[in-house]
């Protein structure tokens, strides 16, 4: 985040299949290193951020995806059931890695550059004699200072990963409008390495190489997965086939819904919302075991996403750092449910394998999965990933903007296994990430005048506390708009008027009460206002 200015490796588990990687690295020099020694008094913290991951996909969420280790860390840990982000990629990640509102730094779409009103959580914690660490997708990025070893320094202390205003890729192969990048040089991995696993086995890397450190460090791993395109490691993909063509998408989403409501995430007296109207009945469904197919190429995703997390609890007990990090996980919006009936390619621009056109959209010709197609979910399985909420990616609507959110340290955390019901908000991280770590909020840095924060530390609800007071919350997504206060959520649609739901009793929005509290919809709506012109003039 920088200011403006394959098949062989789908069955080999993470050491063995990060030693082959050791080979492609090796022109560019990178140490070994010992293991950890006396475990560091600050902590050490590792983000994880999944890519369009709906609110229900995982296991304790109610979902039906193997997610064995986000289960581990829920088990242990302790789970937000009102957890916010930005409703689009590039917002969510700007708000988590400054602690600001979209807005604030200049963050308007899916990506952008950062002006120079903000700092980083690496430029603080870096300041601050953490060791740095990102692996995975940074937004908000430019050529020159993120393909740059020098510029980099500023920032981390090592970097892979892809930048800028890249597409999203290939999940099997290097493609050129999507360039990895290691340390500021060019990285062309192995045909057939897998987009997580190469994420996750320089997140397993960076951990081995911070044990040589005396220092605690600051990991950052934020994944592709499960953004489409749909390519799945055909292993994982068959775990799920025959489940979507029993379950289809209404029985799936009825089934989350109940075990949401049973796990205590979702108030019994919360409905389930409806079907979304693009998408007919399962039974009437034409092309079903595609349509399956494409729910299972998505579910393998997921399940990958969480062997990831698997190898970095595995490479922070091999180190002796597990018992003082700080392990915080969500997504960066709700799921999407974007069709792709078109190619991609554009005049200059290519998505091309090995010299042959990609195969692009969501047609029953097009199997899911497969390196040699771009295929997404679409409505009709965004809808159950996001159950059981209403609406998708870049809506200000529940499902669009709720996250699962699971914090994992062991030590502090102590209340294992349960739900929190304090909302909390994305720019929340940046605020308790310093708080832990003992790092000060600047009023400048290097010469510049930052704003002040916008959200607060969480560290109070990690001990059983509550947060004292209600603040509202605030979101304005792709002409979406939408503010909570308390039990109130006012929230309109792109063009739409202001609808008003009591969130205590119909948190999946489908009791609007808008014509029956005019009064309170004016204040909120008068609040929000007011908050867009702040964020408009940087305040």
């Amino acid at each position: 985040m920088i200011r403006q200015a394959t098949a062989a490796a789908r069955e080999v588990p993470c050491a063995v299949r990060f030693a082959s990687l050791l080979l492609a690295a090796l022109a560019l020099a990178i140490p070994s290193h010992a293991a950890l020694g006396d475990t560091p008094a600050r902590p050490n913290i590792v983000l994880i951020l999944a890519d369009d991951l709906g609110y229900s996909d995982i296991g304790c969420y109610g979902g039906e995806i193997r997610t064995p280790n986000l289960d581990r860390l829920a088990a242990d840990g302790l789970r937000f059931s009102q957890f916010y982000n930005c409703a689009l990629c590039g917002p969510s990640r700007s708000a988590l890695m400054t602690g600001l509102h979209p807005h604030q730094v200049g963050i308007l779409n899916w990506t952008g550059l950062l002006n120079d009103r903000c700092v980083t959580a690496f430029e603080l914690f870096k300041r601050a004699g953490y060791a740095t660490y990102a692996t995975g997708r940074l937004d908000m990025t430019t050529a020159e200072d993120w393909h740059d070893g020098a510029n980099i320094a500023h920032y981390v202390d090592r970097f892979f990963g892809t930048t800028g205003h890249t597409g999203p890729g290939h999940y099997f192969k290097a493609v050129r409008n999507t360039p990895y990048w290691l340390d500021g040089r060019r990285f062309t991995p192995p045909d057939g390495t897998y987009k997580t696993d190469l994420i996750t086995d320089y997140a397993v890397k960076f951990i081995d190489e911070a044990a040589s450190k005396s220092r605690p460090f600051l990991l950052y791993v934020s994944h592709y997965a499960p953004h489409w395109p749909l390519h799945a490691k055909p292993r994982d993909m068959a775990r799920y086939r025959d489940l979507y063509r029993n379950l289809g998408w209404d029985e799936a989403r009825a089934r989350r819904w109940r075990r949401l409501v049973e796990l205590g995430l979702i108030d019994q007296n919360c409905r389930l919302s409806p079907r979304d109207p693009r998408v007919p009945a399962w039974q009437d469904a034409p092309h079903r075991d595609w349509e399956a197919d494409r729910m299972a190429a998505y579910a393998a995703q997921v399940d990958s996403l969480d062997q990831s997390v698997g190898c970095i609890l595995d490479a922070l007990r091999r180190t002796n750092a597990h018992t003082n990090t700080l392990i915080l996980f969500l997504s960066d919006n709700g799921a999407s449910d974007q069709e792709l009936s078109h190619s991609l390619d554009k005049p200059g621009e290519t998505w091309r394998l090995d010299g042959t056109p990609t195969k692009v959209g969501n047609k029953p010709e097009h199997p899911p999965g497969s390196p040699d197609f771009f295929v997404t979910g679409g409505p009709p399985w965004a809808n159950v990933s996001n159950t059981p909420f209403r609406h998708h990616k870049s809506t200000n609507h529940e499902g669009g903007i709720a996250t699962p959110f699971i914090a994992w340290w062991p030590g502090v955390i102590t209340q294992a296994g349960e739900i929190t019901h304090e909302p909390g908000h994305v720019t929340d991280i940046m605020a308790t990430c310093l708080e832990i770590a003992g790092v000060s909020y600047p009023a400048e840095f290097n010469g510049r005048k930052v704003l002040p924060p916008a959200g607060r530390s969480l560290l109070p609800v990690f001990k059983g506390d509550q947060l004292d007071g209600e603040r509202p919350l605030f979101w304005a997504t792709s002409g979406c708009r939408a503010v909570r206060m308390g039990r109130w959520k006012l929230v309109a649609a792109k063009g739409k008027p202001w609808e008003l739901y009591d969130m205590t009793v119909d948190r999946t929005e489908l009791n609007d009460l808008a014509e029956a509290h005019p009064d309170r919809v004016a204040a909120m709506a008068e609040a929000f206002e007011k908050w867009r012109g702040n964020e408009k003039t940087g305040e």
